[in-house]
């Protein structure tokens, strides 16, 4: 399968298409120019994208009537679209099988079009998706969990709603979680009050404090890390899809009337988390440490299949992206990860378009581009 994107005029994209998404797709840039942008509309298109998947598998079992009424008004608030999208806003994503069959979601001239508007998605071609998106409000966490809410905080902002939704979902499948590049392990214990989430050190230098009164650096990579190992091993697509699918046909009394014409074990199936900036608060060598756990849990100790999309502002993290490829091409592991090259896609988001920093010929992920400040400080050094 072959995802693709192609975005004109939204906030700071002027032009931007990505032919192939990756399963591991990152994107760098300065703030402001648009990194968060282009992921929450590829999240946005891949969450609709289960939707018509459901809504087909649902036709094809005998359902007629369909439980999804797609307001785009609604979907581009929830992103933070509001002021973006003008009568020139397009965007299309598109999805080519092997079998030759494609299906394209379409916004153009305020309208979804498409396979986003009537066509059904084709039996072999049906996937059962889980779309998630870890944003950078994540270190407001550990002062939330004190209130000992499983829903959510509305007045946060709906990135934060779904954000704190599958923290929850994780920390009632995982109760310790260790965090190799601190020297620490996060816990979780059930308490007459509710959920104790803390903080242990691995060291010598032992102590145990709340999730709430450690390092910046810790509150950011928790939720992360504990989200992307619950869908990596803990996720049950099939209780995802009870809760999806068949609450909503007892709801309408159309159980009976429903005839699968497949079980859910032969429907294809993928998980995709999407991350802002995980290297918030770490220094150097963590940040480093850190992808390499994320890459671990995404592609090799996973259980479910994962794509994984990130941001971030860090070169550190493209030069040990890097040590990744030379690692597989070696085959050997970096911190228990490697990543193939072809399975990478590096991009530097500047101007409102898009610049591939991936180098075919030599395997690697341009860095020069990312050295242009530490070059302008060695020249006014000179200088002075």
């Amino acid at each position: 399968m072959i995802e693709s994107i192609h975005i004109k005029n939204l906030g700071p994209i002027k032009d931007i298409s990505i032919d192939h998404i990756k399963p591991l797709t990152v994107l760098i840039g300065e703030s402001g120019s648009g990194k968060s942008t282009l992921m929450k509309a590829i999240a946005l298109f891949r969450w609709i994208y289960k939707m018509h998947n459901i809504r087909s598998y649902l036709k094809h079992s005998n359902i007629s009537k369909s439980p999804f009424r797609f307001r785009m008004e609604t979907y581009f608030k929830n992103c933070g679209f509001e002021q973006f999208i003008t009568e020139k806003t397009e965007i299309k994503y598109n999805l080519k099988f092997k079998s030759g069959n494609s299906y394209s979601i379409e916004y153009k001239q305020n309208k979804l079009n498409g396979t986003g508007s009537s066509d059904l998605i084709k039996e072999a071609d049906l996937y059962f998706n889980k779309v998630s998106f870890i944003s950078e409000t994540r270190n407001i966490i550990p002062i939330w969990s004190e209130k000992g809410s499983s829903s959510g905080g509305m007045s946060l902002g709906f990135y934060f709603n779904e954000l704190f939704a599958d923290f929850y979902l994780a920390s009632e499948a995982i109760k310790e979680l260790e965090l190799k590049f601190l020297n620490l392990k996060f816990a979780v214990k059930q308490t007459k009050l509710g959920k104790k989430y803390t903080i242990k050190s691995t060291s010598d230098d032992a102590f145990d404090i709340d999730f709430k009164n450690s390092s910046s650096g810790t509150q950011n990579s928790v939720p992360l890390l504990l989200i992307t190992q619950y869908f990596s091993k803990n996720f049950s697509f099939e209780d995802a899809f009870n809760r999806s699918v068949l609450t909503y046909l007892s709801s309408t009394n159309d159980l009976t009337s429903f005839k699968a014409i497949k079980n859910l074990s032969e429907i294809n199936k993928k998980i995709y988390i999407h991350i802002e900036e995980p290297e918030l608060s770490l220094y150097p060598d963590a940040q480093n440490k850190l992808i390499s756990d994320l890459i671990e849990k995404c592609f090799i100790g996973n259980g479910n299949p994962i794509e994984l999309f990130f941001s971030t502002h860090s070169p550190y993290v493209i030069n040990h992206l890097n040590l990744l490829i030379k690692a597989f091409d070696k085959n050997k592991l970096v911190d228990g990860a490697k990543i193939r090259y072809e399975n990478l896609a590096v991009y530097q988001v500047s101007g409102g378009k898009l610049e591939n920093l991936m180098v075919q010929n030599q395997r690697l992920v341009n860095t020069n581009p990312l050295s242009e400040t530490i070059n302008e400080t060695y020249d006014q050094y000179n200088a002075l």
